[in-house]
């Protein structure tokens, strides 16, 4: 228990450190960004100044001296500039003037000497065309100090002529820097995209060091990394440890909006969590209170429910070792005690319920499934097998994989007399037991009708007429029926919008009939069924498969497909028809996803050995 309440203290003190921490981050940024406002009113003057003075010049009805003037009043009104310039590279020779105040007195010096145009305020506004703000340099020419300078392009006819710079000195930088307020004792300091200090409360630090000189006093991974960050431009609030400083600090930094640089403070973290201190030391005491007035009450609530749990306990345990009879009510003052109590023993009598329910359930389930196992046995009964009559001059064999215990494929195949053999392929729409009682009735019937029909067409047509006369289940299917003429090798046979029926030449050359002679059976009335006829060779072979073979899919949703059944013929040639039925369904099981199910697979297969010969 002692454990827990300390736990909790530990948990609710850490999310209000959390709370404080997210509150004090929206209140420093919003201190920050008030103070990366100032600057940037200060720099975005400077920029409008700069831009005034642009529209001046590029105009090109002001003569040099009027233009003089004006700069000679835009730096009296404006003491946050020290000096402004005016540089041409498109003249002969190139030379840049800069102007600055002497005792209020404007003071011009023309520069013909071409270094300036390798100096960044030049030239990376004249490469790119776009306006430039420098880092810190030392102007030996016009103010005689450290300046900051923002460069705008001068251009006519659309090209870049020259550029204008206005100069900010770093002092007053370091002034604005130094009237910034983060909380009470938080110095704020100003970085360069480079990460050069640009200024600084301390004055040694400015122009002196880069913020990356700082941290590599340090050995901290995570002083690089936030130093890193505040040259990217980027906006954070982190803790610090090992910054040199009495105490861990709080960093603080985000971009100006002009310009590249950022603006970085350093906050004490007393300061920052000054609020969450006394609100830590209040709690502890509330929880610790707490914890002794629970305790207590705690300690007399388990004497009191001891005794009558006790017996719960034992009423659990003979349950749990099979004893669910009704046990005596129990005696108690406690009223969650009672309604545990009554709800166990409802839950007695519900599970010995679900028990004999379920003993039943499973005893329908088992007669079920005993009668699909016979169901099964009397299906595959009546497919043919090995011991079924065939002519000698014949070689047959099928096969039938249903997707459950039993299926809606079929095949057959038998000797309508002496010289012709009936074969047939068939896939009833549907599975299961419906599917299974129509291809049981199929397989009665057509041997029936063959008795009196010898032409496919007309053994078909009595099908459909079946189908079409009796509202079954599953009332529809589609079939390939076949008729060897055992002499001659001639078969003749119809497609009832079935797969294909392929032709195998003792050559290797598969033969694919796709035509459909009439669209499956027990759609339509009185359908117009054709046939088609081929003369077999000796060594030839008749191949039928169900749709259960080539919609067979893999895990990656592709069909086995015709293709597939066709790259796997190509590769038995000379194989036996029981070989030939047995690699194909092997080839379909290895590629089908056992996870996705799959169809009735049936393969019926046969090889014709030659012409019978008469006695």
């Amino acid at each position: 228990m002692t454990f827990l309440f300390i736990l909790l203290l530990l948990v609710i003190l850490r999310l209000l450190f959390d709370v404080e921490k997210t509150n004090q981050e929206e209140v420093i940024g919003n201190l920050m960004e008030s103070n990366v406002q100032i600057m940037d009113r200060n720099l975005s003057g400077i920029i409008s100044l700069a831009k005034n003075l642009q529209g001046v010049v590029n105009e090109g009805v002001y003569n040099e001296a009027e233009i003089q003037r004006h700069i000679h009043r835009l730096l009296l009104d404006n003491p946050i500039l020290v000096s402004a310039c005016l540089a041409y590279d498109e003249q002969n020779p190139p030379h840049c003037t800069t102007f600055s105040l002497v005792a209020q007195r404007m003071n011009a010096i023309k520069n013909t000497n071409d270094d300036f145009l390798y100096k960044d305020w030049f030239q990376i506004p004249r490469l790119t065309g776009r306006p430039y703000w420098s880092d810190p340099w030392y102007d030996k020419e016009g103010a005689k100090t450290i300046v900051c300078s923002y460069s705008v392009p001068l251009t006519r006819k659309g090209k870049v002529q020259g550029i204008i710079r206005v100069d900010l000195p770093l002092e007053n930088l370091r002034r604005i820097i130094v009237n910034l307020r983060v909380k009470e004792s938080g110095r704020a300091f100003l970085v360069s995209g480079n990460g050069m200090i640009m200024a600084h409360p301390t004055d040694s630090l400015a122009m002196n060091y880069t913020i990356f000189d700082l941290v590599n006093r340090y050995p901290d991974v995570q002083m690089r990394t936030l130093a890193k960050k505040v040259v990217a431009g980027e906006v954070g609030f982190e803790r610090n440890r090992n910054l040199g400083m009495k105490g861990d600090v709080w960093l603080t930094f985000r971009p100006l909006p002009t310009n590249n640089w950022s603006l970085v403070a350093i906050v004490p973290h007393r300061e920052v969590f000054v609020h969450l201190h006394y609100l830590s030391l209040i709690l502890s005491l509330a929880v610790l209170f707490g914890f002794l007035v629970l305790s207590l009450m705690i300690w007399g609530r388990v004497q009191a429910l001891n005794k009558p749990l006790t017996e719960l306990v034992d009423g659990i345990k003979q349950a749990g070792e099979g004893d669910l009879s009704p046990a005596p009510p129990l005696e108690t003052e406690s009223y969650e005690i009672q309604v545990i109590s009554e709800n166990f023993e409802a839950m007695k009598s519900s599970l010995s319920a679900h028990i004999d329910n379920l003993q039943a359930l499973t005893e329908e389930r088992n007669r079920i499934s005993s009668e699909l196992e016979f169901a099964s046995n009397v299906q595959r009964s009546l497919i043919p097998n090995g011991n079924s009559i065939k002519p000698g001059n014949l070689d047959v064999y099928g096969l039938l994989e249903p997707a459950g215990m039993v299926g809606g494929d079929l095949f057959d195949y038998f000797l309508i007399d002496e010289g012709h053999f009936l074969f047939a392929i068939a896939d009833v729409v549907g599975k299961g037991v419906g599917a299974a009682m129509t291809m049981t009735m199929a397989t009665t019937l057509l041997r029936s009708i063959a008795q009196h029909h010898k032409k496919p067409q007309e053994i078909l047509s009595q099908l459909n007429a079946f189908f079409m006369g009796h509202k079954l289940e599953s009332g529809y299917m589609t079939m390939a029926l076949g008729i060897i003429d055992l002499a001659s090798g001639v078969c003749v046979f119809s497609n009832a919008g079935h797969l294909p029926l392929y032709v195998l030449s003792q050559d290797g050359q598969i033969r694919k009939h796709e035509r459909t002679h009439s669209t499956a059976l027990g759609f339509f009335d009185n359908i117009k069924i054709e046939s088609e006829e081929l003369r077999l060779d000796a060594g030839d072979k008749i191949l039928l498969v169900t749709d259960g073979v080539t919609e067979a899919t893999n895990p990656n949703d592709h069909l086995f497909g015709t293709q597939g059944l066709e790259k796997t013929l190509a590769g038995l040639r000379g194989a036996s028809v029981e070989k030939t039925a047995k690699a194909i369904l092997e080839t379909v099981l290895d590629f089908a996803d056992p996870e996705k199910g799959r169809d009735d697979i049936t393969i019926l297969a046969i090889e014709y050995l030659g012409g019978l010969q008469k006695p």
